[in-house]
This record gives structure tokens, C-alpha cells and sequence, in this order.
């Protein structure tokens, strides 16, 4: 493949993968959905920060909100992401190894 051919879409995820809080709260939603206080608590990063990197994730399409009365829920948007993740920690094991 030429890297002309790849298309923005597969840009626009790896920029979304390539910070820290974003990894930590994808793989905190590949246990399951949270609320931004919930994901707020789990990492220890401040609440605008956690909606602003939730905001990338689900402009690249990784992640995907639904409101539940006044909270937002977010999950991973497909079975796929988590492979995803779990094959960024496979290789991860692997680089460790």
C-alpha cells in the first residue's frame, strides 16, 4: 500500500491512539461503559480533560455516547475496537518480552 492511498480515517485513529489518557480511558471502556466521573475517577485526570480526549475518541469513531437522564454514558463503538485494544496490548506483551 502506498501511504498515499491511506485514507484520513485511518489518520484520524492513530492520532486518537497516540496520547496516554486516550489509551487509559479506551481501555478502561473495554470493561465496560462509564460516565465521565466514573472515567474521571478510574484515571485520575481532571473531568474537562477526560470529555475533551472523549470527544477525539469519538471523533474517530472508537467510542460512542448515549445519554441516560442528565449522564452521559460512553462505551467502545464496536466489537472491533476492542480487538483494538487488545491487540495494542498484545504487542505491547510482546515488545515486553
Amino acid at each position: 500500500m502506498d501511504f498515499n492511498d491511506v485514507d484520513d480515517r485511518m489518520f484520524d485513529i492513530g492520532k486518537a491512539l497516540s496520547c496516554r489518557l486516550r489509551l487509559a480511558l479506551l481501555h478502561t471502556l473495554a470493561v465496560g461503559e462509564a460516565s465521565v466521573g466514573e472515567l474521571v475517577e478510574r484515571t485520575g485526570a481532571n473531568q474537562p480533560n477526560v470529555s475533551n480526549h472523549l470527544g477525539v475518541l469519538r471523533e474517530a469513531g472508537l467510542v460512542t455516547a448515549e445519554r441516560s437522564g442528565r449522564v452521559m454514558r460512553y462505551r467502545l463503538a464496536s466489537p472491533s475496537v476492542r480487538e483494538l485494544v487488545k491487540a495494542i496490548d498484545a504487542v505491547t506483551d510482546d515488545r515486553a518480552a
